[in-house]
């Protein structure tokens, strides 16, 4: 399953900071996306089982708290595998031209 640029922000956020985290102040930690797209990426990394949540009602509100599970951070894994091997197929194209004579 493909994740969202957004999605992949927010766990690359999570598995960053470590341990759990509220919503909002993994929006203020990320600074570059609005806080809807937060909670909409939230919403979708843990339904698709790539975090873990739960309510803490010790605050005056309750804060749905998050934190990313195994799931996650071998999405996380996986992603940077993709672009390390999409950036070494990059390298190995100019090379590939120069064999076939600049006509690639």
């Amino acid at each position: 399953m493909a994740l969202s640029r957004n999605q992949m922000t927010v766990l690359d956020a999570l598995a960053e900071n470590g341990g759990e985290l509220s919503g909002l102040e993994l929006a203020d930690i990320i600074g570059s996306l609005a806080r809807s797209s937060v909670y909409a990426a939230l919403s979708a990394l843990q339904r698709d089982g790539f975090i873990d949540a739960r309510w803490d009602f010790s605050e005056s509100h309750p804060r749905r708290m998050v934190r990313i599970n195994e799931t996650g951070l071998a999405a996380i894994a996986d992603s940077a595998l993709k672009v390390a091997e999409r950036r070494a197929r990059a390298r190995r194209s100019p090379q590939k031209r120069e064999l076939q004579g600049g006509n690639a």
